[in-house]
């Protein structure tokens, strides 16, 4: 009878640790710039920006052609987000304006006023 004690005692002990990871392991919270912005402009085409809240990204340009996938670190405090995508020759620093519904993205050489999708 102590065997199956201990046993059952055991197996709740696991069922219960396992729940408590399993209700952290969902938790990690996404950034601001999380989700897609895209940018329709005549003269540079339209342009869409996925950031996936973890520190992955996606460049496609729609009118281009052109698609790349990188990584970007997002700093809040100073309003700035360091993006390194594949296929280009160095990083990219912006500053970014954000609102609700818009993403400004502004650089030495390229800027996107970008809305969210």
């Amino acid at each position: 009878m102590k065997k199956v004690t201990k046993l059952i005692s055991l197996a709740l002990i696991a069922v219960l640790v396992l729940s408590l990871f399993a209700a952290c392991g969902g938790s990690t919270p996404k950034d601001v710039l999380a989700g897609d912005w895209k940018q329709t402009d005549e003269v540079n085409g339209n342009w869409t920006w996925t950031f996936d809240g973890a520190g992955k990204c996606k460049l496609d340009g729609e009118t281009t052609g052109f698609k790349t996938e990188g990584i970007y670190t997002l700093d809040e405090a100073a309003k700035t987000v360091t993006v390194n995508m594949d296929g280009w020759d160095n990083e990219k620093v912006y500053t970014y304006t954000l609102t609700d519904t818009t993403l400004d993205l502004e650089e030495t050489y390229s800027s996107y006023h970008l809305v969210k999708q």
